[in-house]
């Protein structure tokens, strides 16, 4: 049988790599770049455990079981959208108006 690589030794790799050739094309410090690219695949990763939980998902598909961080994060996001629009709206206004 042949031998593979353990999954977590594959994606940091992965994850060195893109940083190192991002530091390197957008001539940024390889830590800072380490930092952003390692924080993006850990929140895409809760991102897509939590489309999996919500109603409708993966793990929920007939939305009787959804978990209570789904429920929690499906709120916050959608404040932070209200405010976001809200936000739009006063820029616009001040733009058009200004």
């Amino acid at each position: 049988m042949k031998k593979k690589l353990p999954i977590p030794i594959i994606v940091w790799s992965v994850v060195i790599a893109v940083a190192f050739g991002l530091s390197r094309w957008a001539s940024l410090n390889f830590w800072v770049m380490l930092a952003v690219v390692a924080s993006v695949v850990l929140i895409n990763g809760f991102v897509a455990t939590l489309e999996d939980d919500l109603p409708g998902g993966f793990n929920n598909p007939d939305g009787r079981q959804t978990l209570g961080y789904a429920r929690i994060t499906a709120k916050i996001v959608r404040g932070l959208f209200v405010v976001f629009v809200l936000l739009c709206i006063v820029a616009l206004g001040l733009w058009a108006w200004g």
